[in-house]
């Protein structure tokens, strides 16, 4: 693995007596800020639920670095409860990013996305059905999830880590990046929005977890964590349009038209979708040439 010798020696002392330790006050941060997120009494607005959600796939990146480590344990415990909490959320976040995707289909495409398909559309999606939720339902969701996130942190605080080591996280960084490079093949082979989807949340992974090491070797890190962005924002606009695709797909017996319209409307997102990747492809061989020179 080359990256042992991409941290000099001070940082490298450093990293290797207190890693435990900064790995949980992070994680102990973007836990307590999600929770400071949720007013009491109310439901978190679309910015503040799109924060909660980053907030839990970048603690989630965190803790797998943990997976290669001697406290892994707690990586299978932590890991499902941050997911369950994000979880809740899911469904207000879907129909934001949809109305989004079709905003800019619109614009790009005004000959097929007419006012009639973006309609229906929008009715695909149950948060659009309605002006809003329940109100007591997003209460309670609200609420379940602050408390979820207070016994995340108070858990996570009582985390024993002395046996965490630099090396032990790095090597964790390494099967990410491998396991990445593997999706990254699967989906150039097979084009199909599932191994795209993958492909996405392994850079995701990558993406946090080089933030996480960029506090002990900024010059080097950050600029990996800038392409890692770069690449991250193309497969998310895949990952939005494969959404509006396979919705329209497995309603489109409901498309009050001709379905020869609906279904050029499904092939120009696909179309689209295909453009971006090829587009994010060489981003992505260059992240995954330096991470095998770790120049």
């Amino acid at each position: 693995m080359p990256w042992t010798a991409l941290i000099s020696a001070a940082e490298s002392e450093s990293l290797s007596v207190s890693a435990g330790r900064h790995l949980r006050r992070v994680l102990q941060s973007l836990i307590g800020e999600s929770e400071a997120m949720i007013p009491p009494g109310s439901f978190p607005g679309p910015e503040a639920v799109h924060d909660i959600r980053v907030n839990m796939k970048r603690a989630r990146a965190v803790l797998k670095l943990l997976k290669a480590a001697p406290a892994s344990i707690y990586y299978q415990r932590e890991n499902a409860a941050l997911r369950d909490i994000s979880a809740l959320f899911s469904h207000s976040r879907e129909a934001v990013v949809l109305n989004k995707t079709l905003k800019q289909l619109n614009r790009k495409y005004p000959e097929i996305f007419i006012e009639g398909t973006v309609a229906w559309f929008k009715t695909l999606v149950p948060h659009n059905r309605s002006n809003s939720i329940d109100r007591s339902l997003k209460l309670m969701i609200a609420s379940d999830a602050a408390e979820r996130l207070r016994k995340a942190w108070y858990r996570t605080g009582f985390m024993s880590l002395p046996g965490v080591t630099r090396i032990n996280l790095l090597d964790g960084l390494w099967n990410s990046f491998i396991r990445a490079e593997t999706e990254f093949s699967k989906a150039s082979v097979s084009m199909l929005p599932a191994d795209m989807h993958e492909f996405r949340k392994r850079t995701k992974d990558l993406l946090y977890q080089t933030r996480f090491f960029s506090d002990y070797n900024p010059g080097h890190f950050d600029r990996i964590y800038r392409e890692l962005d770069k690449l991250g924002s193309l497969l998310g606009k895949c990952n939005d349009l494969s959404v509006a695709e396979t919705l329209a797909g497995d309603k489109v017996h409901q498309w009050p038209g001709n379905v020869a319209e609906i279904k050029e409307v499904i092939n120009t997102i696909a179309r689209e979708r295909e453009k971006l990747f090829a587009e994010a492809r060489p981003v992505a061989e260059a992240i995954f040439a330096t991470f095998y020179s770790a120049d």
